[in-house]
């Protein structure tokens, strides 16, 4: 899904309004489905664990699109001095590789918690 997004980033916009059209992100949810089930998730918490994993993966490719950590929204929040904690985070964001691997890493390790 992100390959197919980064090929065509206006399309970000219609992840959302569009999903339940799209035989891509079909094919994906039932890859996903497939091993959710197959690692005992059932029922009510099959359904959060995947509306988590497509939150993820949509949020993620959304802001990798339109709000870059490399971008002009990020270098601003850098020089808020009335958040501090925000403009702190905002400059450690150069210092990201890996911001979705890493995020899809916390949410598997919490999902596999529950």
């Amino acid at each position: 899904m992100r390959q197919a997004v980064a090929a065509h980033p206006n399309a970000v916009v219609l992840t959302m309004t569009h999903r339940h059209r799209s035989p891509a992100l079909s094919r994906w949810s039932e890859s996903v489905l497939g091993v959710l089930a197959a690692n005992g998730f059932e029922g009510p918490r099959r359904v959060v664990a995947l509306r988590c994993l497509l939150g993820y993966l949509i949020g993620a490719v959304q802001l990798e699109h339109l709000g870059p950590l490399s971008g002009p929204g990020t270098a601003a929040l850098a020089g808020k001095s009335e958040f501090p904690l925000l403009a702190e985070t905002a400059r450690a964001a150069s210092e990201v590789d890996d911001g979705f691997a890493r995020g899809l890493e916390v949410v598997l390790r919490g999902l596999a918690s529950r």
